[in-house]
């Protein structure tokens, strides 16, 4: 029989079961856990007694056990948790407040990122550009987000994390502003591209550290989890929504409303939080040359995934060139290869002045060392997986439902509601049996993948050329996209992982690389898919026309001279491929059988694609079980 013990702990009863008296020393294990329980007893503040403050991760000052708003709550670690139920923190109002205002911000976000997508007509037409403009801006946001990452949280670390979080949200809502006003291009180039670009730089980082600071255990889990859930559904419902705003309002209206929400949780977050006392190291000199290579070396990773559609991935399928003069000509390599290799030169340079700069006792831009904690090496690997494989999935699926069904872009994004389900579900589930003991931080990681391997090979299963009504097909994908739902609520878990795993003075050392691999990852997977299913298109048009009893040799030749002549190849649908023979003089069987031969490697293609998703899938899985091996705690013995 086991007996209560002060201070959480347990210790072994006197009496057996049989009522004979236990003989012999207690075991080393528990005798260590009955000491710890005597120095929690003995150091417990007695009825009356005042609760002395300690000192946060950054800083801060506040009640034990509370945040007062802001700082991290302290974390007694009594060393002997009971076996049962792990019991759950509690929360002051104002931290409470202080989560729904970052979430709020995460969702507006998230929400700007994806919105976008769908008003690709509208913009061209108001701005008086072409599609290659707005692609362009698309690009460089992305560019700037990636580039400026872990500048961000070295900022955050250096003058404050409130306080870069209240800057990124004024160049955010500013970006906005410069957007909705703006009559040209340039405008939506400065304002969305890079203000807001800098903006959510700066914002993300900050985010996650000042979650990480208030929230302690159990109810870190549960906070981190549910702001991988809130932004997972900002960018779900990015093109649902901002289908709505753009086809009754206007897109214009939707910067507004990012801007009117940013400013509303700027006040609030002040009104909330107190002032904030300076890091200690904010003296030491910025690490500028570090915060170029830095942004060079992510930079160009993000350049290599923008380009792998335009030119290909391995080979160039066009000549590349730099103000004017050709670099890499058409047949040989892909610039995508060369751009991949220097970046990461880039940032091995970058490792290795970080490295010197510690060891000189300067302030480094990010502590590459925390990358030898193998929880963080493993969760950061992890990180670019959980992203790089959804996002390529989901990529898949409105190309699919527009190419062969016409659907526009908001009809699209309401298919993809059992993701959002799946993944507020998941999320939730997953955070709360963390935190109660029940599930591992590995378990539920490796388990992610699992899902969202299945439901990429659910849905590569429905890709392909047969007729069906739309409905049939809608109600079809549901149980794969809400299995990669199940899988992205999953793998929320891993930000709580990652942030839990360094001290205190490395957090954001670790944010900054934690918010970036997940970062690089989305653009990764889209980089990745748009790749395979290039290459899967190319390939099975030409078996197709190659092998059609139909086409006459010349209108083969005919077919394979306009391939090559395309700058990007992507899907396309049935009646843009009619359209685009006709314009060429093609019509009647010949016109059917390249059409036919179009949808059967559109489907095909798209196959490959999300097989090549499931791949990545089991790679993440493989990664996960690096993952160190965590003790929960069981049930109560008797």
């Amino acid at each position: 029989m086991w007996k209560a013990f002060p201070g959480g702990a347990r210790r072994p009863g006197r009496r057996l079961r049989s009522g004979a008296r236990r003989p012999g020393p207690v075991p080393g294990r528990v005798a260590a856990v009955c000491r710890a329980g005597l120095r929690c007893a003995r150091h417990a503040p007695r009825a009356g007694r005042p609760v002395p403050q300690e000192a946060g991760a950054h800083g801060e000052t506040g009640p034990a056990g509370a945040t007062g708003g802001r700082g991290r709550t302290v974390e007694r670690r009594n060393g002997a948790r009971g076996r049962g139920e792990a019991a759950r923190e509690a929360v002051p109002p104002a931290v409470r407040t202080l989560f729904v205002l970052l979430a709020v911000e995460s969702l507006v976000t998230n929400y700007a990122s994806t919105a976008m997508n769908v008003a690709l007509s509208a913009l061209i037409g108001d701005l008086d550009t072409s599609l290659t403009g707005v692609q362009s801006a698309i690009a460089l946001y992305a560019l700037v987000v990636a580039a400026f990452l872990i500048t961000g949280s070295k900022l955050g670390a250096r003058h404050g994390n409130r306080r870069v979080f209240l800057l990124g949200c004024g160049f955010f809502a500013l970006g906005a502003l410069v957007t909705a006003f703006g009559p040209t291009l340039p405008f939506m180039l400065v304002g969305w591209s890079l203000l807001q670009g800098i903006g959510v730089a700066l914002i993300l980082p900050a985010t996650v550290s000042m979650l990480t600071a208030a929230f302690t255990g159990a109810a870190r889990t549960r906070a981190l989890s549910a702001l991988g859930t809130v932004a997972g559904i900002g960018a779900t419902a990015g093109p649902v929504v901002g289908g709505l705003v753009t086809r009754y309002p206007g897109w214009r209206a939707s910067f507004l409303m990012e801007a009117a929400a940013t400013l509303v949780v700027v006040l609030l977050v002040r009104r909330t939080a107190g002032p904030e006392r300076p890091p200690a190291r904010a003296e030491e000199p910025f690490d500028v040359p570090g915060a170029v290579l830095a942004a060079a070396g992510f930079g160009l990773l993000v350049v290599a995934t923008l380009l792998a559609g335009r030119y290909g991935l391995l080979v160039a399928r066009q000549d590349f060139e730099v103000f004017g003069r050709t670099l890499l000509h058409r047949g040989g390599l892909s610039p995508v290869v060369v751009l991949a290799a220097v970046g990461p030169a880039v940032l091995v340079a970058f490792a290795a002045r970080e490295r010197r700069l510690v060891r000189s006792g300067g302030d480094p831009l990010v502590r590459v060392s925390v990358l030898r904690n193998r929880t963080v090496r493993a969760g950061t690997l992890s990180q670019v997986m959980q992203f790089l494989v959804p996002t390529g999935a989901l990529f898949l699926v409105p190309v699919f439902l527009q190419t062969t069904f016409g659907l526009d872009a908001l009809s699209s994004g309401v298919v993809m509601i059992p993701v959002a389900l799946g993944l507020t579900v998941a999320a939730s589930t997953a955070a709360r049996l963390i935190g109660r003991g029940r599930m591992s931080h590995r378990s539920a990681q490796m388990g992610a993948f699992v899902f969202m391997g299945a439901g990429c090979i659910a849905i590569a299963a429905l890709f392909d050329p047969h007729e069906r009504q739309i409905g049939a097909v809608g109600l079809a994908l549901a149980p794969g996209l809400l299995l990669i739902g199940i899988g992205r609520g999953l793998a929320t878990t891993v930000t709580d992982l990652i942030q839990s795993a360094p001290p205190p003075e490395e957090v954001s050392d670790v944010t900054g690389l934690s918010r970036t691999a997940g970062y690089l990852g989305g653009s990764f997977g889209t980089a990745l898919v748009g790749a395979l299913m290039t290459t899967a298109l190319l390939l099975a048009f030409e078996a197709g026309t190659d092998g059609s009893s139909v086409l006459s040799p010349g209108q083969k030749q005919l077919v394979d001279r306009t391939i090559e002549q395309q700058v990007q190849v992507t899907a396309a649908s049935d009646e843009a491929v009619r359209a685009k023979l006709a314009s060429r003089g093609v019509t009647g069987a010949a016109a059917d059988e390249i059409v036919r031969i179009n949808a059967r490697a559109r489907g095909r293609a798209l196959a490959v694609a999300a097989t090549g998703m499931a791949v990545m899938a089991l790679a993440g899985f493989l990664v996960a079980r690096r993952l160190p091996r965590e003790r929960s705690p069981g049930p109560p013995a008797d």
